[in-house]
């Protein structure tokens, strides 16, 4: 038997020059160029992942990721976050402050959409001479927001497919524990 195949909207959260459209463009299929997203404040994306990893079954997900302009998250009820399914919050490892800017950007996707799986990305981790988040700070944040978290080069490849299929693995499982408490009633 086949295992089924569906569609996800997963909105890319971070700072200006974390490294998200580089995540992105490292690992999707991106049709689109860089240039629309200061104009339409969102880039859109699509990663396919099959699920064999953890989940067992060779599940296939789309991930269509919109990659959003953090300006873009200033209104409470921005159309370009309805109907997001996950989210993947990215901060620069090089910069402490990126990490705290995630705190408010992710209340504003889950203010304006459903409650989903987040996964964290410290990107720019291959500088670690540079580094100004400790991966304690890291993991931390990832807790106190129920997601996993993720050390990240952009330009190594370290850990990027792990985020995306990550994302896939918890969004399908996320799905699945929402349908069985909606059978249990």
């Amino acid at each position: 038997m086949e295992a089924g195949r569906d569609k996800a909207k997963v909105v890319v959260v971070g700072g200006t020059a974390v490294g998200k459209r580089s995540l992105v463009h490292r690992s999707a299929f991106d049709p689109v160029s860089d240039r629309f997203v200061t104009t339409l404040g969102a880039k859109v994306s699509k990663k396919e992942i099959v699920l064999p990893l953890r989940i067992r079954d060779g599940t296939f997900i789309d991930l269509i990721l919109w990659t959003v302009n953090p300006r873009a998250l200033t209104k409470r009820e921005s159309a370009l976050v309805r109907g997001t399914s996950a989210i993947l919050a990215v901060c620069d490892s090089t910069r402490m402050q990126t990490l705290q800017e995630l705190d408010a950007l992710m209340q504003s996707v889950r203010e304006a959409a459903a409650e989903g799986p987040a996964v964290i990305a410290v990107n720019k981790w291959d500088l670690g001479g540079e580094r100004q988040i400790r991966s304690e700070d890291a993991l931390g944040f990832a807790k106190a927001h129920a997601g996993e978290c993720f050390f990240t080069s952009a330009t190594t490849g370290e850990n990027v497919e792990a985020v995306f299929q990550a994302l896939g693995e918890e969004v399908v499982r996320h799905r699945r524990e929402k349908a069985q408490n909606i059978e249990k009633g």
